[in-house]
């Protein structure tokens, strides 16, 4: 209790020393954007940068160990609840955003995967010069370390990378050694499934395969590798130009005219109001949520938006909010009769199990509580959703290209012209991508288990993110999903779905772990609508965990 007080007492002080202070730079969150930027910035040692974060800093085991990957830890989020989602029986569910130094590098499942060459091209075809895979590719480098696999358990898994496509960065990667030995199982059945590629290097930028892929660990320590320990830890204690303030809440950006000028932010410890001045720039790294969020707090956004939320329209902004996109995923479970000793369920039910794998990774930090969610991902294109049928595909692309742009939207889309042409040109390109062998619809984790999360990465549906009644941006947000608006994302759900059934019921799995049955949905669920509502009724299918993106201007 003494060390909470006296943190309380450190951070009322700090944010005495910056209140109503002017530095060149404002960054509104303290995430995985936000502090590379104060990073960066602050390498010029007469530059100041205030980073203000809503969390605190997190050392519990949740936030370092890998193990705890698999899970979520709800402690540093904020969580409020979706608005009910119309094409999911009104569903809605917890909208989980991190509220902790490091942001979504705390929390997420640690997987280290680029997109593909074709995806990344795609953002510079839609106007953003510089942002294909030739020139993103050095800032990946720059950006990460990677360390491989120990030499025999790159041997018997057949593990293999390129080291040419990483560099010496903070953000450390690895694979670890360890492995549940069904997987196994898994790999075999990879082989023998008709067109699927095993390319090797994950983050080649190849697209479609069966890849291992790095965790975001560092091996040094078999740690979690996070903003904060890359960007943050390392440089504060020399620059004295960075000043990072926990358990700030932005409540508004201050502007003169249209020029931003500052930040009013409420201390969560006393729940008193400060403002803060930037000279140059301020900067909003808050994420897909809160971005939208502050800034239609502070007058920027849709105007209707606006004056439902009682906001004055300091300037009409009809995409702020918009474009809300998430990764649809459904949530396969299947029992797996003859599993191998260990696998991923036994540190749960073997007591005697669990002491002995904690003991190895404090004395040796080895062994399963290394793994994260999962080393091991399938990436498939349309076609090979659709049984390898390129033909079958391209009619899956006409039909959505034939779509009324506006049918499948939120209300929004309607009244703004250009809302919805960026939509009409986000489409065009997606369309290109869906009828593409190299750019990948669906990604699957294989974790040795009967679980099996599968998920849709080009989604069209489109969501929006709008203030609350009480106007605020410290408040809760009205988050729509409108998954499965657009009938293709339900279609295309479905189709992965059969596809992941079909390997489930591979050969292979089944000479080592089965008979394999499946639970949810449930063999009996074979119509559209029996596997929908199966999925639907069990929690099974809806928005993803971590991953989210959004548009703020």
């Amino acid at each position: 209790m003494r060390w909470v007080i006296l943190s309380c007492a450190i951070a009322c002080r700090a944010v005495e020393v910056v209140a109503s202070d002017t530095f060149d730079y404002v960054i509104v969150g303290g995430g995985t954007s936000g502090l590379v930027v104060a990073n960066r910035l602050t390498e010029d040692p007469e530059t100041t940068v205030l980073v203000l974060e809503r969390g605190g800093f997190d050392d519990k085991p949740q936030a370092v160990v890998p193990y705890y990957a698999n899970g979520l830890d709800t402690s540093v989020m904020i969580r409020p609840k979706s608005a009910p989602v119309p094409h999911l029986n009104n569903t809605q569910w917890d909208v989980n955003v991190a509220a902790v130094v490091g942001g979504g590098s705390v929390v997420n499942g640690m997987g280290y995967l680029r997109g593909s060459r074709a995806d990344y091209d795609a953002w510079a075809a839609l106007g953003n010069p510089g942002w294909g895979w030739a020139g993103l590719l050095p800032y990946f480098r720059k950006s990460c370390t990677f360390a491989p696999p120990p030499p025999d358990a790159a041997a018997r898994w057949n593990m293999s990378w390129d080291g040419r496509l990483y560099g010496g960065g903070p953000v450390h990667t690895h694979t670890p050694g360890f492995q549940y030995p069904d997987m196994a199982a898994f790999w075999d059945a990879y082989r023998h499934e008709p067109g699927l590629q095993l390319p090797g290097e994950s983050n080649a930028g190849h697209g479609p395969g069966a890849y291992w892929v790095p965790s975001t660990i560092d091996a040094r320590d078999m740690t979690r590798s996070t903003a904060r320990k890359a960007y943050y830890d390392p440089v504060h204690a020399a620059r004295p130009n960075l000043q990072l303030l926990t358990g700030q809440t932005a409540q508004e950006i201050l502007f003169e005219g249209l020029q931003a000028i500052g930040v009013r932010f409420v201390s969560t410890t006393d729940n008193v109001t400060h403002e803060v001045f930037a000279a140059k720039e301020v900067i909003v790294a808050t994420g897909a949520i809160q971005t939208p969020q502050l800034l239609q707090a502070s007058g920027i956004g849709p105007a209707s938006v606006l004056r439902q939320a009682g906001v004055g329209v300091r300037k009409d902004l009809p995409g702020v909010g918009a474009n809300f996109q998430d990764h649809p995923t459904v949530q396969l479970r299947f029992n797996l009769s003859r599993p191998s000793f260990p696998n991923p369920d036994t540190i749960a039910n073997d007591p005697e199990y669990n002491a002995s794998v904690w003991a190895e990774y404090y004395a040796n930090k080895s062994g399963p509580i290394t793994l994260t969610s999962s080393s091991n991902q399938i990436l498939l294109s349309l076609g090979q959703v659709l049984g390898n049928n390129a033909s079958q595909a391209a009619d899956v692309v006409r039909g959505l290209l034939a779509q009324e742009p506006a049918r499948f939207l939120p209300e929004l889309y309607t009244s703004s012209p250009p809302l919805l042409a960026g939509f009409v040109a986000q489409r065009a390109l997606l369309a290109e991508l869906l009828a593409s062998p190299n750019a990948s619809v669906s990604q699957a984790s294989i974790q040795g288990s009967g679980r099996a999360p599968n998920v849709l990465l080009k989604p069209l549906s489109r969501g929006t993110v709008t203030l609350g009644r009480d106007g605020g941006g410290g408040g809760l947000p009205t988050v729509q999903y409108n998954t499965l608006q657009n009938p293709f994302d339900r279609a295309a759900l479905l189709a992965i779905t059969r596809r992941a059934r079909a390997l489930w019921a591979s050969p292979a799995i089944a000479a080592r772990v089965g008979p394999v049955t499946e639970t949810v949905p449930g063999a009996a669920a074979q119509t559209d609508d029996e596997m929908v509502d199966g999925l639907v009724r069990r929690g099974r299918c809806g928005r993803r965990w971590r991953t989210r993106a959004g548009r703020a201007r």
